[in-house]
């Protein structure tokens, strides 16, 4: 990758980070309002059944008349997805050592782990098993994105050496 396009690349991914950092940790205080102790505010924010609240949500979506929670469900089950499609497409992009799968999907979930263990003892969000799957479905799409891009970048670099 030239410097120029490096360089590029580098500020979108901090401005992603940036995003990232405050929808994730800078609008939340919710979890302060709920009453309790400290480990009863981090137990009520914890959820490790896999596949409970994608459920709730599907439930909502499938039969609730009520606009607003709709509007949380797909919010929260797309969102889940798409806000870490980037990540997924930066990292092999930036960084050599992170373009196989097996690497890229190791540093994704050790991400993603990080950030909900962050969420859930400052309270700023709830650590959901379930944001994990979504969070790296999302992520593997953009790595798959990534993939797709490399491979055609390279196709079309050789059918321009082959003009030349």
């Amino acid at each position: 990758m030239k410097y120029s396009t490096r360089v590029i690349v580098i500020v979108i991914f901090g401005a992603y980070i940036l995003l990232m950092l405050w929808l994730l940790f800078g609008q939340r205080l919710e979890y302060y309002d709920i009453p309790g102790t400290y480990w009863e505010k981090v137990q009520y924010s914890l959820n490790l059944i896999p596949g409970a609240t994608i459920n709730d949500f599907i439930v909502v979506l499938s039969g609730v008349d009520n606009p607003y929670l709709v509007r949380h469900a797909v919010i929260n089950l797309a969102g889940n997805i798409v806000m870490f499609i980037p990540l997924g497409f930066f990292l092999p992009c930036l960084w050599v050592r992170l373009r196989s799968f097996g690497q890229v999907l190791l540093a994704i979930v050790g991400i993603i782990v990080i950030i909900e263990l962050i969420q859930l003892f400052t309270l700023l969000g709830s650590c959901d098993i379930d944001d994990l799957l979504l969070n790296t479905i999302g992520a593997v799409i953009g790595w798959l994105l990534w993939r797709a891009g490399h491979y055609l970048s390279h196709r079309f670099r050789l059918q321009q050496q082959q003009k030349d």
